[in-house]
């Protein structure tokens, strides 16, 4: 229980001999000690020594430092709010589960509160609002609860996946400005542990979030001048909001650590801080008018680089280097992150395998559009809500599954597909209504397949508000455009979808998209050239097989138009023109136009 060095370094107030510095502020006491004592009084000093002794060594390990300390309470500094929070969800949890086997009146439950911002030091004595903020956040939190300052709840809630409840702003003693609060339940503080509860509790209980963690570190400059610092701050955050397109997959974790890994030993200590599996790194180096990038994607426990490379670009535009490097880099990403984890998920015994695991599997399946493999999905979605019926992507995966299945050619019963698909989506957005993902697919099923262009226009412009980075939200929507006859609309679109996934398993889906956009502005050779690179990928899509036979067709070459409708025809042998004329909704006479093209490429009428 050490005090806090006093040093004439940065934060060093000569005249009144103060130093100050940023941390956060741990606040921890036990609940009802008096009424505890009201019992057997030396079995309870003994728990509650016991108890106080285990929090202690917990903050020492997290890498805390202890200032104040009391016998049923203390307050404790730590380099970082993650770190202050993790420490506190480790100490409620285990403190819950030991109080599960004890009667109701025996229980040791602490309360915590947590505040971060500037702190004072002086002559042996720590203070300052910061600390008096965490000591009443402490005072006013629920039994076996964490209780945060929004100072706190902005720096962990994207690094540290538990449950958090808005609180709102209570009244703080002695405190005259008011503070938002947040609050981690004891029952979140469980379920971020992976712990179980009693039945007798009856709370549901999820365990930790099991998606792929990636830290997206600063990137590191040598020699660092403010303006290229903020260059490179700037293709950090630019990655980060590319990467959350993939949230279903990936949980993206923004440090603002000054200590960049230079090694792997250096990202063992980052994936211990922040409990991840993947960390993102790199070094800018710049020259008067020329950029370089190093960027490598290392596997954390192993220390193993899945990827790097050096991207090297002119400075004439600053804004537009960014975006660039920050694009080819979180493309680069996600495929190998997602292709590492599959690997991982293989080599997994059954009973490890999770919700989230099950999930990727059937998304790979699918996106594959090789028929065994994509019949495969559904027993592995089955299996995921099985093991979580709580677990959102496997329900929007299990929509887009049943949608495809029914563009693919390959369903028996195209009612009872679409019924399937709006029912999985509908679970989804009950589970998150605004999550983009679902929201677009839900526009699609909408819009494509049941003709209700209103109700597809108000979710898919939901999507693309909630989800800007989301490649699906554009894609969607751009298709719901090309459909309604807006061919300009569904290019920019479809073009913001490619730009945000060039690489990865949905690439040429969104190819596709971009060749229908052109073909409806009756840009023929353009639409050939984006659907033959969408065949290249996704030789099987039949839905690019359609548009990029009649774009052809509009071209006339023939040749080749018999080519793709003879692919087509060896994807989906019960394809039909008129029915697929009934079934597409193209506005006005597109949609006779498509179809007669179709005709004289020699597919069936």
């Amino acid at each position: 229980m050490g005090i806090p060095p006093h040093d004439t370094g940065p934060g060093w107030n000569e005249q009144a001999g103060v130093r100050r510095r940023l941390a956060a502020i741990l606040a921890a006491d036990i609940k009802g000690y008096s009424s505890l004592m009201d019992g057997d009084e030396e079995d309870t000093h003994r728990r509650v020594a016991a108890e106080m002794d285990r929090l202690v060594r917990a903050i020492e390990t997290a890498r805390g430092t202890i200032f104040s300390f009391a016998g049923d309470g203390l307050m404790a500094e730590f380099p970082s709010a993650v770190d202050a929070l993790k420490c506190a969800l480790r100490v409620q949890a285990e403190a819950a589960e030991r109080a599960e086997c004890l009667l109701p009146h025996q229980r040791i439950q602490h309360r915590m509160g947590i505040n971060a911002g500037e702190v004072l030091s002086q002559a042996g004595h720590t203070g300052g609002t910061a600390v008096n903020v965490a000591a009443r956040l402490e005072q006013i939190a629920d039994p076996g609860a964490i209780f945060l300052s929004e100072m706190v709840y902005d720096q962990v809630n994207h690094a540290v996946p538990a449950r958090y409840d808005r609180v709102g702003q209570p009244n703080l003693k002695n405190l005259r400005e008011p503070v938002v609060v947040f609050s981690v339940s004891a029952e979140a503080c469980l379920a971020w542990a992976g712990r179980t509860v009693s039945r007798d509790r009856a709370v549901p209980v999820r365990l930790a979030d099991p998606r792929a963690s990636l830290a997206v570190l600063p990137v590191r400059v040598p020699a660092a001048d403010a303006e290229t610092q903020s260059f490179a701050e700037g293709i950090a955050d630019n990655i980060v909001r590319l990467l959350g397109g993939s949230r279903d997959l990936i949980a993206v974790v923004r440090t603002a650590t000054a200590e960049t890994p230079r090694s792997p030993a250096d990202l063992k200590r980052i994936r211990h801080a922040l409990d991840v599996r993947y960390g993102l790194h790199g070094t800018l180096r710049r020259s008067p008018d020329h950029i370089r990038l190093s960027m490598e994607l290392t596997e954390a426990d192993s220390g193993r680089v899945i990827w790097s490379e050096r991207i090297d670009g002119p400075l004439s535009d600053s804004f537009g280097a960014q975006d660039r490097f920050a694009l080819r880099t979180a493309a680069a990403v996600v495929p190998a992150v997602l292709q590492r984890e599959l690997s991982r998920i293989a080599q997994q015994p059954p009973d490890r395998i999770s919700a989230y695991d099950l999930t990727l599997q059937a998304a790979e399946r699918t996106a594959g559009l090789r028929r065994d493999g994509f019949h495969q999905a559904p027993a592995l979605l089955r299996q995921a809500l099985a093991r979580d019926a709580g677990w959102r992507p496997a329900h929007t995966q299990a929509a887009w599954w049943h949608a495809t299945c029914v563009d693919q050619g390959w369903s028996a019963d195209p009612q009872t597909e679409i019924a399937a698909a709006l029912y999985h989506v509908q679970s989804a957005l009950a589970l998150d209504r605004d999550d983009p993902h679902a929201l677009a697919v839900a526009g699609h099923l909408q819009g494509w397949f049941l003709r209700d262009p209103r109700k597809a226009t108000g979710l898919l412009e939901r999507a693309l508000a909630t989800g800007p980075a989301c490649a699906w939200s554009w894609s969607l929507a751009s298709l719901a455009s090309a459909c309604a006859g807006d061919g300009d609309t569904a290019w920019a679109r479809g073009a913001e979808a490619v730009r945000l996934a060039p690489v990865g398993p949905d690439a040429g889906w969104h190819e596709y998209v971009v060749s229908l956009a052109c073909h409806i502005q009756h840009r023929y050779e353009d639409a050939v050239h984006w659907g033959i690179k969408a065949a290249d990928r996704d030789p099987d899509l039949a839905a690019n097989l359609r548009c990029l036979t009649a774009s052809l067709a509009a071209i006339g070459h023939w040749q080749e138009a018999r080519r793709y409708a003879d692919l087509l025809l060896a994807v989906d042998p019960t394809f039909r023109v008129g029915a697929f004329r009934a079934r597409a909704p193209l506005a006005g006479d597109r949609s006779d136009h498509f179809a007669k093209r179709l005709c004289q490429a020699g597919l069936p009428a």
